[in-house]
């Protein structure tokens, strides 16, 4: 079966190779080649006397639930980890968050010879891959070199799940590779049995992002914002129009009300842009912001990793990716704060959600009743401050993961 996967993975990637070359800027253009390849240098930059961790987070939310676990393994178990993604959103918010502390990788093309390049070159003691990362050559590969694979903050969604049934007997041989699921939850606990894992190598350890380390201060530019001010963050292709369209009809009510938008991917910020102009709205672009700030309707986000900290600023947050079908982005950031939650109907990845609903901290809505729900929460301070408070309490109630898991990986050494 890997011989067939290893098939289909190399006609997928001569097919799309020129694509993703190209499309990055020419001085990224080698290193991202040389990763993908497995090259690498000898490791000059490890301490002899340290174990290796990878750690393999594939973008830019893998890599935030991560920061906490990376700090902690840089702290307690040793100097060496390696950082891996695949996304360049993913590398930036890596490079920011951990600047020289760890050495920051592009994965390798999940093929045997592109891995074995790079397993060469790291040494791994320990290979951990983030939430849903199942990856069958890499996992093969590390199992080759006895090198322990463990899952941590392991999730598999529905629609996952559903597909991962119709290849299990697939799946079964790859998850044999794996030593340690480390679960969020008894949900996708049992899915990871369900579809081939070992039910004595599976553990609930909890939910890595109710242990991000959240900012405690907002950005020095976002002091002056006016209030009113609602944060949209994390927005996908169509939910812009879907978010505008609400603010639009609720500044009728509340005059003074600003927009926080923040586009998920940086790709679009031009897009988002001729969007704000084309609903005859004033925009701002986060990047034009010279110390003085103008009359405005909407600020555009237009930078990376400025997101969990400005929802400190705003009175509301409008989860992304949760009106059009992208399972939702991270409503632990703006609870973390303290401020209420508004979110559409798609937040399948993120299963804590129903609980938020139920206490109180979040309103689920459809498109049309956005701006009616975001005009009762502007109305009344009261609800919002119940609201804000339930969500962090839930924040705080839910944390633990993280020494959960850094005990795991130091078993999993040990006993290596």
């Amino acid at each position: 079966m890997m011989f067939l996967y290893n098939a289909l993975y190399t006609g997928a990637l001569a097919l799309l190779l020129p694509f993703e070359y190209f499309k990055r800027p020419g001085p990224l253009r080698k290193r991202w080649l040389s990763d993908r390849c497995g090259s690498g240098d000898s490791g000059g930059w490890k301490s002899k006397d340290a174990p290796v961790v990878w750690l393999h987070a594939v973008s830019v939310g893998e890599v935030i639930s991560a920061v906490p676990l990376v700090k902690k393994i840089l702290q307690e178990l040793t100097p060496n980890v390696v950082v891996s993604t695949v996304t360049d959103t993913g590398q930036a918010v890596a490079r920011q968050k951990f600047q020289n502390s760890v050495r920051l990788i592009y994965v390798p093309f999940d093929l045997p010879h592109t891995v074995r390049r790079a397993v060469e070159c790291i040494r791994p003691d320990i290979f951990i891959a983030m939430e849903t990362e199942l990856w069958p050559g890499v996992f093969h590969t590390m199992h080759a070199y006895n090198t322990p694979v463990v899952v941590l903050n392991g999730r598999i969604s529905s629609r996952s799940y559903k597909g991962y049934r119709h290849i299990r007997f697939f799946m079964k041989d790859v998850l044999s590779m794996v030593s340690l699921f480390g679960m969020q939850n008894e949900v996708y606990a049992k899915r990871i049995i369900d579809i081939g894992a070992d039910e004595s190598r599976v553990k609930v350890v909890g939910n890595l992002k109710y242990d991000i380390e959240s900012p405690t201060v907002v950005p020095a530019w976002a002091e002056q914002l006016p209030v009113p001010m609602i944060v949209a963050g994390s927005t996908h292709e169509g939910e812009e129009e879907i978010v505008l369209a609400a603010f639009k009809r609720l500044r009728e009510q509340f005059a003074g009300v600003v927009l926080v938008l923040a586009p998920r991917h940086p790709q679009r910020f031009d897009e988002a842009e001729r969007l704000i102009k084309r609903a005859g709205l004033r925009c701002l672009r986060r990047s034009m912001f010279r110390g003085v700030l103008p009359q405005l309707d909407v600020i555009l986000l237009d930078s990376v990793g400025e997101l969990a900290a400005l929802y400190g600023a705003g009175q509301v947050a409008v989860m992304g990716g949760s009106f059009a079908p992208k399972g939702g982005h991270n409503l632990l950031e703006p609870a973390s704060w303290g401020v209420p939650i508004v979110c559409g109907p798609h937040m399948d990845n993120f299963p804590m959600t129903g609980e938020f609903i139920q206490q109180g901290a979040a309103i689920s809505v459809t498109a049309d009743s956005l701006c009616d729900t975001l005009g009762m929460l502007l109305a009344d301070n009261s609800l919002r401050q119940r609201m804000g408070t339930v969500a962090r309490e839930l924040y705080t109630r839910n944390s633990g993961a993280l020494a959960r898991c850094v005990k795991e990986i130091a078993q999993v050494l040990a006993a290596g």
